[in-house]
């Protein structure tokens, strides 16, 4: 009998033990669907003095990516557009989703603003020359992943981006 009650509690503690770890796993799955990306002049390529900034937050879910952008404090009097193109730190590329300012979102608003969504594969653009064909939402999310993505905002005193912030992990330090 008490053999039977040891392999009992020993079953037990296993078992607890089995769900702690699957649940640690679950968390770290999901805080891996989490970026984020702080926006400033000076993460421009070449870098921008401006008093702007923003945030750009997302979550990738399956087949779906929800996100938020806000931003403040642009120095241009017109703001363009808002998106996310592939790009490591340094570098600039090409355009794959809209924010605001594109062809079927809404348009910007000038100084400041907050836009929230959801894009999917038919949100996805590009960029065809850097091996991202319109569509290709996986493309694009493996990307994010890797960290090789920016959100940035343009407005007409620059129009080349006022503000950028590379795409990252929730977790990483900025």
């Amino acid at each position: 009998m008490r053999k039977l009650r040891i392999r009992a509690s020993l079953v037990a503690g296993l078992a607890i033990a089995s769900l702690v770890y699957a649940a640690s796993w679950v968390g770290a799955d999901n805080e891996r669907h989490r970026l984020k990306a702080r926006l400033h002049g000076f993460n421009e390529v070449p870098a921008v003095s401006s008093a702007g900034s923003g945030e750009f937050t997302a979550r990738i879910r399956g087949d779906a990516v929800d996100w938020e952008l806000s931003y403040e404090g642009l120095e241009g009097t017109s703001t363009l557009a808002a998106h996310i193109h592939l790009g490591q730190r340094d570098v600039n590329g090409g355009v794959s989703v809209f924010f605001c300012g594109g062809p079927t979102t809404p348009a910007c608003t000038p100084g400041s603003g907050s836009f929230s969504g959801t894009f999917t594969a038919t949100d996805v653009i590009g960029p065809v020359g850097q091996g991202i064909a319109a569509g290709e939402l996986s493309e694009l999310i493996a990307a994010i992943r890797a960290g090789r993505t920016y959100a940035n905002v343009h407005t007409d005193k620059h129009p080349g981006g006022e503000i950028r912030g590379q795409v990252r992990n929730d977790r990483d330090d900025d």
